[in-house]
Parts: C-alpha cells; sequence; structure tokens
C-alpha cells in the first residue's frame, strides 16, 4: 500500500513552492509506513478498507448546485461566512464570501503561498499522506482581541471516487474568539473514498476557539481527521464531534496545555450501524499548574460495527493543581456490536483532582417497561431513550441550523424526536 500511495504521489503536479515540503512528507511516510494493529494507538484498528479504494480520483467531480447542498443538509446562514469544498477543493461558487474575516484566506493547490501550511504538525503516516495529497483548506490567523461575530463554517463535499484531503490552520492572538463548524458530506450513490483533514490550532494567552465536526461520509468512505492544539496561558479550547458515516473513520485530538491556567473540553458521539469501524483518539498532556480539562466521549453500537476509544490525560511534572476528567460510556443495541474502550491517566505532578473511567451497557429495561407502561410504542421508547443518551454530548453553539444539521443527522438513523432538542433562536 505504500508504495502504491509514493506512485499515486509521483503522477501529481506539485507547484514548485511546495515542491520541497510534499517530498518530505512523502520520505516520512516510506521511512514510517501505515500504521498496523502491531501500533499500541492502531492496536484496535485495521487499514484493511484502503486497500478496496482508489487512491486518486479517475473521473472530474460531478456539478454541485446549491440546491444540491440544500438536500445533502449542509448548514448555512446569512450571518456566517461559508466556505464550500468539493473534492478538496474551493468552490466560491456556492460559498458565502463577499466579505471574508480579517486574517483569513482560503487557499487551494498552487495558491499556498506560506510553505508553512504543509510544515509537519506530527510525525506519523497520516499527516505526512495530508501534506502529500492536501489540495487546500483555510488559513486563520486572527490579530489580538478579534472576536468572529459568527461561526465560520467549512463543508466538504465528496462527488467521486478517489481521495480528498485538506489542510487548516488556525492562530487565535491574545484574547481573539472564534467559533468553526466544520461538515462533511457526500452525494449520494457516490462510490468509495477515502478523505483526510488535518487542522493545527495554536491559542495565544485567553484566546478562545469553539470547533465542531459533523462527520456524515458515505458509508463505504475512509476518514481520518486530525486535530492538533497548543493552548497558551489561560485559553480555552472546546471541540465536539457528531460521527455517523464512513466504513472506516477515526477522529484524532492531541492538546497540549503548555502554559498555566489553561482549559479544555472535548466532547464526541458515534452512532455506528452495519459494519461500520469507528475509531476516537484523544490526548491532552497538561503541562503547567492549574490547567483543567472534560472529556466525554458517547458511542452507539448497533448490529456487526465496532467502536474504539482510546483517551489518554498525561499530567507532567510541574502541572501542580490539575483538575481533569474523562468519561467514555457506550451503548450496545446488538449481540454483534463490539466496543473496545482504554481511557488512560498519568499523574506526575502534586494536589491534582483527576478521574477517568469507561462504561459499556445495554438499553434499561426498566426504562423500557416504564414507556410502555404509558402507552409509548416500543420501537418509539427505544429510540427516545437512544436520543437522551447521545444529545448530552450533542455540539450546541446557540446557532439554529447547526441545531437543524444535528436533527436531520440523526434524524436520518431514525433517532430523532423533535421534543428533545432545544430549538435556538
Amino acid at each position: 500500500m505504500v508504495d502504491a500511495l509514493l506512485q499515486a504521489f509521483a503522477r501529481l503536479p506539485a507547484p514548485p513552492p511546495l515542491d520541497r515540503q510534499r517530498q518530505q512528507a512523502a520520505q516520512t511516510l516510506r521511512k514510517r509506513g501505515l500504521p498496523t494493529r502491531h501500533d499500541e494507538d492502531w492496536k484496535y484498528t485495521a487499514l484493511r478498507a484502503l486497500d478496496a479504494l482508489p487512491l486518486v480520483a479517475d473521473a472530474p467531480s460531478r456539478v454541485v448546485s446549491a440546491a444540491d447542498l440544500s438536500a445533502i443538509g449542509a448548514i448555512d446562514s446569512d450571518n456566517c461566512t461559508r466556505l464550500v469544498f468539493i473534492d478538496g477543493r474551493f468552490d466560491p461558487a456556492l460559498s458565502r464570501v463577499e466579505e471574508l474575516p480579517d486574517g483569513l484566506r482560503v487557499w487551494t493547490g498552487a495558491q499556498a503561498a506560506d510553505a508553512a501550511l504543509l510544515a509537519p504538525t506530527a510525525d506519523d503516516a497520516f499527516d505526512a499522506l495530508n501534506r502529500m495529497f492536501a489540495a487546500g483548506g483555510i488559513d486563520l490567523d486572527l490579530p489580538a482581541g478579534m472576536r468572529l461575530a459568527a461561526p465560520l463554517l467549512i463543508v466538504t463535499v465528496q462527488t467521486r471516487a478517489g481521495g480528498s484531503h485538506l489542510r487548516h490552520r488556525v492562530r487565535l492572538g491574545t484574547g481573539a474568539q472564534a467559533q468553526l463548524i466544520v461538515q462533511h458530506l457526500v452525494l449520494a450513490e457516490t462510490p468509495g473514498y477515502w478523505a483526510s483533514e488535518v487542522c493545527s490550532v495554536a491559542l495565544d494567552r485567553r484566546a478562545r476557539l469553539d470547533h465542531v465536526r459533523l462527520q456524515r461520509e458515505g458509508l463505504e468512505a475512509v476518514h481520518v481527521s486530525q486535530l492538533h492544539v497548543t493552548q497558551a496561558e489561560d485559553s480555552r479550547f472546546g471541540a465536539q464531534a457528531l460521527v455517523t458515516g464512513a466504513a472506516l473513520s477515526r477522529q484524532e485530538c492531541v492538546v497540549e496545555q503548555s502554559a498555566a491556567g489553561c482549559a479544555t473540553e472535548l466532547r464526541a458521539c458515534a452512532v455506528l450501524r452495519g459494519a461500520q469501524h469507528g475509531d476516537v483518539h484523544l490526548r491532552i498532556a497538561h503541562r503547567m499548574p492549574r490547567g483543567s480539562s472534560r472529556t466525554q466521549v458517547r458511542t452507539v453500537v448497533d448490529d456487526s460495527a465496532h467502536a474504539v476509544f482510546t483517551g489518554r490525560v498525561d499530567v507532567l511534572p510541574g502541572a501542580d493543581k490539575t483538575d481533569a476528567a474523562m468519561i467514555n460510556r457506550n451503548l450496545l443495541l446488538s449481540p454483534g456490536a463490539e466496543v473496545d474502550t482504554r481511557p488512560q491517566l498519568q499523574i506526575d505532578a502534586d494536589d491534582v483532582q483527576c478521574s477517568h473511567g469507561a462504561a459499556v451497557g445495554q438499553l434499561d429495561a426498566e426504562a423500557l417497561f416504564y414507556l410502555a407502561a404509558r402507552g409509548i410504542a416500543p420501537e418509539l421508547a427505544r429510540q427516545l431513550l437512544v436520543q437522551g443518551f447521545v444529545t448530552q454530548v450533542l455540539p450546541d453553539l446557540g446557532l439554529a441550523p447547526l441545531t437543524a444539521a444535528v436533527r436531520a443527522q440523526l434524524a436520518a438513523l431514525g433517532l430523532a424526536q423533535s421534543a428533545s432538542f432545544k430549538e435556538d433562536t
């Protein structure tokens, strides 16, 4: 597979300013190879699904209209900047870019003026693959004190077989604030493809970023996303994710609290059916005093689907007075469903409050009986209990189109009952 990837890369044209960075990424891939189940971080996730997928596109992108975007549930709002990427390439006609916020630019292939966009964020194969094949993304650099009045929307749509790769960089100056919503969608009847996205985030003192990801790729797709965050003093970072798509998906988030007083909140929910495989991999490193973190991940697993959670919190020497908690809860809906969960906590500092844990179970028989006794049909009762389980960790930024998109994503799975959703205004 590595040889095939390198051969596909060799056939791609690369803009001269970025050729060196891409070649270095290819060397990293050649050196490291793709992860296998012998790698501890990939112990429960095999990449065999990649073998059956075309590595590069062999057909042009399909034409996508504004009506198509609406039909597949793309988020839009008159108050928000919306950036649409079709098969990994920016589409200005479908985007809302009349007035880009100061500090935001969109890059595509040959127009990536800053080679630092392709600098490595991690020494691993998927970061290298993304650097090799990425065809576009955003570069957001907010000056000190600037606050985006509305969320920034990024909508990615896949229309063909092959690969789709985006790379983003976000930097918030002292006291700056932003909200970023990323949505992964697919047109109907799109064959197998693989998609990757890497986002590096640097938060200065007292900066705040809220990041939301809604992943609804095609059910023949492979999806890998990486989020790398570095926090400065008293900064705030929140990440939320809802995963319902892809045959094989992996969501990674690595947070470095590199100064005192940082706060981090990570929430994710995966709803998996059929033979889907969903992997959530999180790590938070507390390096300085008075840091706090909260991590909550929930999965619903049905049929023969397989959910994997690995969460690690490191409280390093000198990170005194750290307050950290991590919990993973999993709901199995069928005998063939499977969950592997590994919450991990290592403490090498004093005067800390830390906890971690995991739970795996089935629907509460008493709760089902209680609802049935009040005239609620068994299937509706089941839906209500599952929805109550997942909605506690779903994204909520007070944006009505986001709430509607989450409702629609769950409704497609038969899990949404409007009474349980707050209507945002």
